[in-house]
């Protein structure tokens, strides 16, 4: 009787390691797609946060700014405008007072408060912006009484530092840091006079139109381009259209 020699059908070893390298390559590929897909989402995401946190201090900045000079003495405004409104080189020395000289930047402004409520101003207040590399953007608040906005005041003044911008939004996407002289407050004379937002440039009654307006803003890289925040504040209550 003769043994018959039967034939098995199947997948040989080489087969096996070619179908399993190919499939190793797809999904590779899959997840190479994968994650480039979520890191760009990511970095859009944190774009258009930083953005809009960028806008918001902006913007607090700006409503702050409305009041400097209000309720001061218009002699005052004409004579010592520094004594409204003041800007320098400063930063914070150990002892968390603001000196000036340095590597960071302060704007100081003075305003007036009615602490009586008897629709009076009776007193008089210091806020301000600080701006260094190490600790971002932040608003300065003293609950202080304030007899001058000038730079050699500012040691004297117990200051709360509200922090607005972080560090790391001075910087881009790729950790790359960003020039902190960057960050700029331009504070110019207007003629024509200004008008706050929303109000007519058209307008006469003294106290909408000012003369004197402050430009607040930084610039940051996106992607290694340069995009530049700002904000720009009439200042109505510093010698208003109409004195001069």
């Amino acid at each position: 009787m003769m043994n018959q020699q039967q034939r098995q059908s199947g997948v040989s070893l080489i087969s096996l390691l070619i179908g399993l390298l190919i499939a190793s390559i797809v999904v590779v590929a899959m997840m190479t797609v994968y994650q480039t897909s979520v890191r760009t989402m990511m970095k859009s995401a944190e774009s258009a946060r930083l953005q809009s946190e960028s806008l918001s201090t902006l913007l607090t900045s700006h409503l702050s700014l409305q009041g400097a000079g209000y309720g001061m003495p218009v002699d005052d405004l004409l004579d010592n405008p520094d004594m409204a409104i003041d800007f320098s080189a400063a930063q914070f020395n150990g002892s968390g007072r603001l000196v000036t000289g340095g590597a960071g930047i302060a704007l100081v402004w003075r305003y007036g408060v009615d602490t009586n409520n008897d629709f009076e101003v009776d007193n008089f207040r210091c806020e301000g912006l600080y701006v260094s590399a190490d600790v971002g953007v932040v608003q300065l608040v003293s609950n202080s009484s304030c007899s001058t906005a000038r730079r050699v005041s500012w040691p004297s003044i117990p200051w709360l530092q509200v922090p607005l911008a972080s560090p790391s939004q001075l910087t881009n996407l790729d950790g790359e840091d960003a020039e902190i002289n960057n960050f700029f407050v331009n504070l110019e004379d207007r003629d024509p006079p200004c008008s706050p937002f929303g109000m007519s440039d058209n307008a006469s009654v003294q106290g909408v139109l000012g003369r004197r307006a402050v430009e607040v803003g930084y610039q940051r890289l996106v992607g290694g381009t340069p995009q530049t925040v700002s904000t720009t504040t009439c200042l109505v209550n510093l010698v208003p259209e109409g004195v001069l």
